[in-house]
């Protein structure tokens, strides 16, 4: 996972907890919710249905989407999903439906998770994706996500049982994790990717430098080049290093990584 979709998914998590503290609108909660979800995880179409607990029957619903895509959504979740969540105490369903199969021209994945009260499911949040994918790898978010619906309906009322699921003090810690997992990833990506460059541009340096008789502009020139490769080298390290990461906007709204304001695990960022 890169480090600005680990941030986008942090942001939402954040703003709907934010809000499940304070004055809401479920509506406006649950569709905020699916609509952010549906961008950062670059879904064609995304729904978000609850039902009633004594009757079983749909209560309500929020869709996004194309029209062409959420009706085929609502297809699958009427024929298929309602039955299987209704019937059975599964803990998520992930699909590739084989474009031969559906009237869309295009290869789909579906993923589906469940909304519980106690042990009870009352909904489930559910999406498409274009072509063969494997959503399980997006299980945290969505699962963080249908928690934190949870707690709010909880805290409106909406449903006579008590909504379980993690708290919100679990739930910060598990965004964070998955924010430091991403972060960490891109870290062993660099260190491997960039450093056997950086050894032979460094150990080329040095061996010129060893020379005699050359130019004093050549050998200036040299040592920047070494100075500038053992401070890459360093930074790389102190990725790897990095124990709870902050970030700052950059340019377009892209966030980068704060090393400043970062924690590391030696408590302090080494310059």
């Amino acid at each position: 996972m890169d480090i600005n979709k680990a941030y986008q998914q942090f942001a939402l998590l954040r703003s709907l907890i934010l809000k499940t503290n304070s004055a809401f609108k479920l509506q406006d909660l649950i569709q905020e919710a699916l609509e952010k979800s549906c961008e950062i995880l670059n879904l064609l179409s995304g729904s978000i249905s609850l039902w009633d607990v004594k009757t079983k029957e749909p209560s309500f619903r929020v869709a996004y989407g194309t029209d062409e895509h959420k009706k085929f959504l609502e297809e699958l979740e009427r024929n298929l999903l309602n039955q299987v969540w209704k019937g059975y105490q599964l803990q998520n369903l992930y699909l590739n439906v084989e474009k031969e199969a559906v009237p869309l021209p295009e290869t789909l994945s579906l993923f589906s998770y469940p909304i519980k009260a106690e042990k009870e499911i009352i909904g489930a949040i559910s999406g498409i994706s274009a072509g063969p994918r494997n959503l399980s790898l997006e299980e945290e978010f969505i699962e963080a996500v249908g928690n934190q619906l949870g707690i709010a309906l909880q805290k409106v009322g909406g449903f006579p049982v008590k909504v379980t699921g993690v708290s919100e003090r679990e739930l910060r810690e598990k965004v964070k994790s998955a924010e430091l997992s991403s972060v960490m990833g891109t870290a062993v990506t660099l260190n491997h990717e960039i450093n056997n460059t950086l050894m032979a541009l460094l150990g080329n340096a040095q061996l010129l430098l060893m020379q005699k008789r050359l130019d004093p502009e050549v050998v200036e020139k040299l040592k920047i080049i070494e100075q500038s490769a053992a401070k890459i080298q360093e930074l790389t390290a102190l990725l790897s290093e990095i124990e709870e990461p902050v970030f700052k906007e950059y340019a377009g709204g892209i966030k980068m990584l704060d090393l400043e304001k970062s924690k590391f695990k030696d408590k302090k960022k080494k310059t």
